[in-house]
């Protein structure tokens, strides 16, 4: 213990002599650790951290799967034979985001509800606040109505009440009786106002119970214990392939999709994560490789030191321990700065982070990521500190003492440090060329032309349902607020619509297409999927969908719900190629032929793929929704000062009708790329942190061999070389050192950028011009770095230069 902190005192005492050596050290380390601190600090919180609930290793979600969709509600139907056929779960409910109207006291509210079965706070394992939990017997159609409420909901609506517990809410113009409030600790899937049950709010003979209608939601369920997902997945399959036999029309080629709840609520985010991490990673081995550079050379100036305590005595591995301390010295000061940059960047992250990203409230720096820290600063301190100590231990203790004699150990630390610079520019490309194939995809995403123009468009969700409970009355309210609106300052289009384009899929069919005047055979397995979008006259114009073919739907069609429909240019070409589609039928809710009268643009989803999908227009009466979005695109003036004029209009038809998320169309598809902007952009600040610190690193590397060679470059000089020369010389070492670690980067990013591929949108993962620009931008930087030492070399002075040493 006494030679360590013998140690540890000479070492600071060597690094106190140095500041400027010191400085640079601890800086880079401080940004390499700082920043595996912060990105390690959200990938804890986000992927890590268990999920808030009991035993939340156990608990999956459900969703089914088809070829054409990838994940998407259950049937209630299967759901039940789910429950009942399965073994693996020890408990199974459903759960699906739902839309209400709350009347009784004040204004008409709309209420954000969960619909589960009885069984959802079972799988959760959540006990009420207040009161209880819903029961099976609750859960059938007829059944006294029953809501729990959120603490939240309880809190804004009832005041904390305590006998809030058999009181009643009117929504949707029936009676709930309050039986439970949950804790305010409990969040699944955002924060409801109520969960309400299942089959309470189905009628036996609706879309519910017709297997063919996916409209339960997702599963959650509950591995039994001892259970695992696999076994799980394996029982699911042979469940699977029974429904395919027993029901081949409806679950033809329908497979089951399980994964565990975290997975399911992370999704795409823990990719990009564990991407940031590892470029994180990257920047620290650079940073690495940087400091390790800077103690060869110091190393290298410290030979004599190193020989004369030689032959005073002191062993090799006592020089060497007292290297190593040095170089851990360096890494813990550098981790020390390090938390502070990884505190203020966390920082940073949670304030600038969009909030589509997933769990980011609990991103902090606890102690986990105190330890977390120390390790790795003690870990980098091993790293960059093994090499140098011991390349500067092995000095030959005879040629070192001779004055102005060559050490073998020059030449091999110089090998090394080489090394080091092929090692980091090679790190430096593949950040490079990751970074700029995200950024490129990026910016083709928001290039791409997504089929609509969500430019000078506001929206807002209506729900008159409980105002109007018969289709003939919707179908009024409607037409009236079309009118009304329409009529407005500012106003150039109106339309009202189940699905706003852009965003994923709302509602899907299956169809059957006329081809050569005969319906096509549909065979098990073999269904033709589609979106469908509900919509009014003036949705085309609103949205500025372009009409390829045919006409739009007129307002007596939209009013009637017309056996016409409209289809997209994806579905007309598939089957009609000719370009004959217009009079054409489908069959599809019904078996009544609808007649095509339109060609419509093809929409993308303004999802992470920037996907289209095959879609097909229906007129809005065909369906009057008891919610739907009115959209309006105004000319001349702000979209959103048209909103409370939009609103007294409503109120002005009945104002027990509410009006919620009022929002900029092109606002909210924004925000749905705003996790991959942020990701990319933070990305693209790491890779330049890793050019910089490249940068350093041979411009480091070339003022060490221009002070290594003065006396060579003085020789040169007094026998006639020119400045030319000089910097041909020096600047060609450096630029070998560049095309080498330019191959190894280039090499090894075709390999890695393919784990890239599902986050590209219009991008290859070897695209041969990142790749370009990426080496462009890497030797432009690396020359200057080259240059800027090599020109120093060509002042030098050749008489002072031959007295050198």
């Amino acid at each position: 213990m006494g030679l360590l902190l013998q140690d540890m005192r000479y070492g600071w005492r060597m690094l106190r002599c140095q500041p400027g050596f010191t400085f640079v050290a601890v800086l880079t380390l401080a940004l390499g650790i700082g920043a595996n601190t912060a990105i390690f600090s959200v990938v804890n919180a986000v992927l890590l951290r268990p999920l808030p609930y009991p035993e939340a290793n156990r608990l999956v979600r459900l969703s089914e799967h088809h070829e054409e969709i990838a994940t998407r509600w259950v049937s209630y139907p299967n759901f039940l034979d789910w429950q009942a056929r399965s073994r693996s779960f020890e408990v199974m409910a459903t759960i699906r985001g739902l839309q209400m109207t709350m009347t009784g006291s004040g204004d008409a509210q709309a209420i954000n509800a969960r619909q589960v079965t009885a069984d959802y706070f079972r799988v959760m394992r959540a006990e009420p606040l207040l009161g209880r939990g819903f029961s099976v017997a609750e859960d059938r159609f007829g059944a006294p109505r029953v809501a729990v409420l959120s603490y939240n909901f309880w809190q804004s609506q009832f005041g904390g009440d305590a006998a809030v517990i058999g009181q009643h809410l009117t929504l949707d113009n029936e009676l709930f009786n309050i039986i439970g409030v949950m804790p305010a600790e409990f969040q699944h899937q955002g924060p409801p106002a109520l969960w309400v049950l299942t089959e309470q709010m189905a009628a036996p003979a609706g879309p519910w119970f017709q297997r063919d209608s996916r409209t339960a939601g997702f599963v959650i369920a509950r591995l039994n214990p001892g259970v695992s997902l696999e076994q799980a997945r394996a029982e699911m399959k042979s469940v699977e392939e029974e429904l395919i036999r027993e029901h081949p029309m409806t679950n033809g080629g329908n497979t089951i999709r399980m994964v565990t709840l975290q997975e399911s609520i992370v999704g795409d985010t823990g990719s990009q994560l564990l991407l940031l991490l590892a470029a994180v990673a990257f920047v620290l081995l650079i940073a690495c490789a940087n400091v390790a550079n800077l103690l060869l050379a110091r190393a290298a100036t410290r030979q004599k030191e190193f020989a004369i305590r030689a032959a005073l005595g002191a062993g090799r591995r006592r020089v060497l321990r007292q290297l190593l301390t040095e170089s851990l010295l360096l890494a813990l000061a550098g981790g020390a700065l390090g938390l502070l940059l990884a505190f203020w960047g966390v920082d940073l992250l949670v304030r600038f982070a969009p909030d589509e990203l997933p769990r980011m409230a609990g991103v902090v720096i606890g102690w986990r990521m105190l330890v977390f820290t120390i390790l790795l600063a003690l870990l980098t301190g091993v790293i960059f500190g093994l090499a140098p100590a011991w390349q500067g231990t092995r000095a030959d203790l005879q040629q070192t003492l001779k004055e102005g004699g060559y050490s073998v150990s020059d030449a091999r630390g110089g090998r090394l440090r080489n090394a080091f610079v092929v090692a980091e520019v090679a790190l430096a490309v593949i950040l490079l060329i990751g970074a700029g194939l995200l950024i490129k995809s990026l910016t083709r995403m928001f290039a791409a032309d997504p089929g609509f123009d969500a430019r000078n468009v506001v929206t807002m969700d209506v729900l008159p349902r409980q105002a109007y409970p018969g289709r003939p009355q919707l179908k009024e309210f409607y037409s009236q607020l079309l009118e009304r609106v329409g009529g407005l300052p500012g106003v150039e289009s109106v339309c009202v619509v189940n699905q706003l384009p852009g965003f994923e899929p709302g509602w899907q069919t299956d169809i059957n297409p006329e081809i050569n005047g005969e319906y096509q055979t549909i065979n098990p397995g073999e269904l033709i999927n589609v979106d469908w979008d509900i919509v009014t006259a003036g949705y085309f114009q609103t949205m500025r969908v372009p009409l390829k073919q045919g006409r739009d739907f007129t307002p007596q069609e939209v009013r009637d719900g017309a056996p016409v429909m409209l289809v997209d240019e994806h579905l007309a070409q598939q089957f009609w190629p000719a370009g004959d589609a217009i009079g054409k039928h489908i069959k599809y809710d019904s078996r009544t032929p609808i007649e095509i009268i339109g060609v419509a643009a093809n929409v993308r989803n303004y999802g992470s793929e920037m996907m289209g999908r095959i879609k097909i227009y229906a007129p809005f009466g065909r369906m009057p929704l008891p919610r739907a979005t009115l959209a309006v695109r105004s000319t001349g003036v702000d979209p959103l000062t048209l909103a409370e004029a939009i609103k007294d209009e409503v109120r002005a038809i009945n104002p027990n009708v509410p009006v919620t998320e009022v929002a900029l169309l092109e606002s909210d598809l924004a925000r749905l790329l705003a996790p991959r902007r942020f990701n990319t952009w933070l990305l693209g600040l790491f890779a330049a942190v890793a050019l910089l610190l490249a940068a350093v690193g041979i411009y480091s590397v070339m003022s060490y061999t221009v002070t290594q060679r003065t006396r060579e470059i003085g020789i040169r000089m007094a026998l006639g070389a020119q400045t030319p020369d000089v910097l041909r010389l020096l600047i060609g070492q450096g630029l070998r050192l560049i095309l080498s670690g330019l191959l190894i980067g280039a090499l090894a990013s075709v390999v890695l950028t393919r784990w890239l591929r599902s986050l590209l949108f219009g991008v290859s993962a070897t695209d041969p011009r990142t790749f370009a620009m990426a080496a462009v931008l890497l030797v432009a930087v690396a020359l200057v770095a080259c240059y800027l030492p090599a020109r120093r070399a060509t002042k030098v002075d050749p008489m002072i230069a031959l007295r050198y040493e």
